[in-house]
């Protein structure tokens, strides 16, 4: 109790403005605080990037605006304030729910197009993965990215993506079976299906292999083009888990990778390649 209270009164600007806030939940770039009986949720951001308004930009792009409360450099800090959704970040269960919620959602947000996906970022990234996965037995996801890439068949319009739609970036309320969608920092213009891969292995992942790729075909559109770049893009997000946790977490490195080799080829498999 002690230390709440000590990180709750180290914002007196704030809490000037929008009262007592309790400790709610800590990420790798920000610290959230809320005041429940206000309705409000603080975001407070570690890095001062001026993320609390790039965030607040992205969720008025992304037709979120009546959500953002207020944006503030105070305290010195950088706080984002927004109206507060009572709901806790999926599990297994609410994934096929949480679903019918979210894909009107997406369809909306990925309706907007402008400009051409960023490819030489895309191959500077696999070079990256190329270098560092080099020791590991993965060419049949290297060349179901690279593949295509080359081909040309991922050069298509851009769309506004989350681009990081993973469980607990995906918000359920219990009593309506509302949905939430909420981090969107990274949010940028990118394909819409590397936006729907990033869900496929960050939240329908938490369902049995086959009713996983099935969702996931389920919000995926039917036509070859988007199946085509859908698969793509699947193997690059396994590639990126797989980078990540040999950068980050390297001592989990070998189980996370049986694990999502499994999922990956399963799912590749179920998708036309050519």
């Amino acid at each position: 109790m002690i230390g709440a209270v000590q990180r709750a009164t180290m914002f007196p600007t704030l809490e000037r403005l929008y009262g007592p806030l309790k400790p709610l939940d800590s990420g790798m770039q920000s610290r959230v605080y809320s005041d429940v009986a206000r309705g409000l949720v603080v975001k407070v951001y570690r890095n001062n990037l001026g993320e609390h308004r790039l965030e607040a930009d992205n969720m008025r792009r992304a037709g979120m605006g009546d959500w953002v409360l207020g944006v503030h450099e105070a305290d010195g800090v950088e706080a984002l304030v927004t109206r507060y959704f009572a709901g806790h970040p999926l599990l297994e269960a609410d994934v096929l729910p949480a679903l019918n919620k979210l894909r009107p959602v997406l369809e909306a947000l990925h309706r907007e197009r402008r400009g051409a996906v960023d490819l030489p970022r895309l191959r500077e990234r696999l070079g990256r993965f190329r270098s560092a996965l080099a020791p590991y037995p993965l060419d049949d996801l290297f060349g179901a990215i690279e593949g295509p890439l080359t081909r040309g068949e991922l050069e298509v319009s851009a769309a506004f993506c989350h681009l990081d739609l993973w469980q607990d970036n995906i918000l359920m309320n219990e009593t309506s079976g509302e949905v939430l969608v909420i981090d969107w920092t990274k949010a940028a213009w990118d394909d819409p299906m590397r936006d729907l891969a990033l869900l496929k292995t960050g939240t329908l992942d938490l369902l049995p292999r086959a009713e996983s790729i099935q969702a996931a075909l389920d919000i995926v559109p039917g036509d070859l083009s988007s199946r085509r770049r859908f698969r793509a893009y699947l193997a690059h997000s396994y590639l990126h888990d797989l980078y990540w946790f040999l950068m980050n977490e390297p001592y989990e490195f070998d189980m996370q990778q049986n694990t999502k080799l499994r999922r990956a080829r399963h799912a590749l498999s179920h998708l036309p390649e050519e």
